[in-house]
């Protein structure tokens, strides 16, 4: 007998995973929901949305881990998942905070970066 693997809508009110079950999960799991990283190194943004992701069948614990910027190769220092982007969509934005980039301590060029390119894996 298969499991069916859980999936979370970005409309409803169900309760939301923690980080740590989040994290074990594929992206898959979140249809719909934007992945918002932020590089540890430089401190860009950037917004993925799970619709466009090829990647979207692995684990978020394996993609934060081998991301890297191609502005600055940084890591994935904050990251969240978010049913909307802030200030542009009708609904409250949900949000689970994968990770917070605590500890990461600042960057030995003082955060100046090239422009962001993309992420890779």
């Amino acid at each position: 007998m298969t499991t069916r693997a859980r999936h979370w809508r970005s409309y409803g009110d169900d309760p939301l995973p923690t980080a740590r079950e989040a994290l074990q999960q594929p992206l898959s799991a979140f249809p719909s929901w934007f992945l918002r990283i932020t590089c540890d190194h430089c401190g860009k943004d950037r917004i993925l949305n799970e619709a466009h992701a090829s990647w979207r069948g692995r684990s978020l614990f394996d993609l934060l881990h081998r991301m890297r910027h191609d502005g600055c190769g940084g890591r994935a220092g904050n990251a969240e998942l978010l049913t909307g982007i802030e200030s542009a969509s009708s609904p409250p934005v949900r949000k689970i905070v994968l990770r917070d980039g605590i500890g990461s301590g600042p960057t030995p060029t003082g955060g100046v970066a090239g422009p962001v390119v993309a992420w890779r894996r």
